[in-house]
């Protein structure tokens, strides 16, 4: 076996334990997956950062993730602000928004944190919700996740391969309930016997804590999450994937309120762009109009979020005019804010005002240029308007930024294609099936691409042909 091989075995190996230890529970509650202590991590930094790669390349292929622009920039723009005041020595993070409403929060090798809609929608303020983040950024960074690799070495690579794929979906929070019940089969169960320790656990509580303290946030936001989450499932027989993988104990939650007492007192704001994120999720999930309606009238009205929540359901029923009122009042209590600000524009899209929406992100994007929910707003408004090469142009900007976001491409593909730039649509394509690790796949579509600007830019096709090159030597690494 070559150098390459037994590494890409020992990879996968390590991403299968690695999912499947931050899954499985013991039928002792008071207990998480036990991945031993730091000083035996058994990854080097590298091949955590090649389980990372993996591992996305599964999620990408196999769990619905949420590709709403305004949605992903708030996750990734908390993310960063408690990573500052973290112990993480990752400098990138890869936040990950499932599209489930099932409460669930992730972390993985590589510098990657998932979370599931359904976190949006049961923490109620920015503070219990930032709780999570950090307490899945502390793991992170005491490389928890990293532990007893050598134990798992022993399986099977057949049976770690054939796992690879449910382990994922499993970790994403169950999502697809027949893959993830495969994950954690009797057969593999025996040889996974590992636990997070109570150390492990009040470790990841102790130093999470205090970067959302560091951060500004409210410490007693964790108390009030865990004490509710505690409360709610009480007598859940299938308790949510967040539970199911971080049980609570009343003596974690007494260990996290004396913390958070101990820390000087301060009055703690409501976030309105928090409120506004929740009440965009909650929004995902209604299936007609009528529902959405039928919410937003049971409210009280008069909060900010409540006006945005009423302007949704309006506009979702053909009544523009009243929930553009609505949204003008929201953004008039903070017209600087980038949430505030693509929300109003995604709302005047919706309502048939194109170009208003057009102006409004034109001229929020002259104080922060190459700004991606903005830059992708404005493509959503051209789009709207029919402008689909400027569309075109606007997003093939934007993926040059953020190459590694198959959402991106998946947007350039379809605006491509409404411009009828057959050549940008099966480049774009390329790169989605490439992120997914369907290298053959992506390889034809570039072949594609090739022929179709054949002896118009030989700088374009040597461009092709080096990208070719590169999926190539990535297929026959992935083989």
């Amino acid at each position: 076996m070559s150098t390459q091989e037994s590494f890409i075995i020992r990879v996968a190996k390590g991403l299968l334990v690695t999912l499947v230890l931050s899954s499985v529970v013991s039928a002792d509650d008071t207990l998480l997956p036990d991945l031993g202590d730091r000083e035996s991590a058994a990854l080097s930094p590298y091949e955590e950062e090649s389980l990372g790669r993996a591992f996305l390349m599964q999620i990408h292929r196999n769990v619905p993730t949420v590709d709403d622009p305004i949605l992903k920039y708030f996750v990734r723009k908390n993310l960063y602000e408690l990573a500052e005041h973290s112990d993480l020595r990752v400098a990138n993070l890869t936040p990950i928004v499932v599209d489930s409403d099932d409460l669930n929060a992730f972390a993985a090798p590589g510098g990657i944190i998932g979370v599931n809609l359904g976190l949006l929608i049961f923490a109620h303020d920015i503070h219990e919700y930032s709780s999570v983040v950090a307490h899945e950024l502390a793991h992170l960074s005491q490389r928890h996740f990293a532990r007893r690799i050598d134990q798992a070495r022993q399986l099977e690579v057949s049976q770690l391969l054939g796992y690879l794929t449910s382990a994922v979906i499993f970790a994403a929070g169950g999502t697809d309930p027949a893959l993830a019940a495969m994950a954690v089969s009797s057969s593999l169960n025996q040889n996974l016997v590992f636990k997070y320790s109570r150390t492990q656990e009040h470790e990841a509580d102790r130093i999470g804590l205090n970067a959302l303290t560091d951060a500004g946030f409210d410490p007693m936001g964790a108390v009030r999450m865990f004490e509710r989450m505690k409360e709610q499932f009480r007598f859940d027989s299938t308790p949510e994937s967040f539970l199911r993988t971080h049980p609570l104990t009343d003596e974690r939650i007494a260990d996290l309120r004396n913390q958070a007492q101990s820390t000087d007192e301060n009055d703690f704001e409501r976030s309105l762009e928090y409120q506004l994120m929740r009440v965009r999720v909650m929004h995902r999930f209604f299936d007609t109009a009528g529902a959405a309606m039928a919410h937003a009238q049971s409210l009280e009205g008069e909060a900010l979020h409540e006006k945005y929540d009423l302007a949704l359901a309006l506009v979702r029923n053909n009544q523009e005019v009243r929930a553009v009122e609505l949204m003008e009042e929201v953004y008039e209590a903070d017209p600087n804010s980038i949430v505030v600000i693509t929300c109003f524009a995604d709302l005047l899209i919706k309502a048939n005002e194109g170009e208003r929406a057009l102006t409004l992100v034109d001229a929020a994007l002259a104080n922060t240029p190459n700004n991606e929910p903005l830059s992708l707003l404005k493509a959503h408004a051209l789009r709207s308007l029919e402008r689909y090469e400027d569309a075109t142009n606007v997003v093939k900007r934007v993926v040059r930024q953020s190459s590694n976001d198959p959402d991106l491409w998946l947007e350039l593909e379809a605006i491509a294609g409404l411009a009828q730039n057959i050549f940008e649509v099966h480049r774009a394509r390329a790169e989605v099936y490439a992120l997914r690790g369907r290298f053959a796949d992506a390889i034809e579509n570039l072949q594609f691409a090739k022929k179709l600007i054949e002896g118009t830019s030989s700088i374009l096709e040597a461009s092709l042909n080096q990208r070719i090159q590169e999926l190539r030597e990535a297929a026959a690494l992935n083989s």
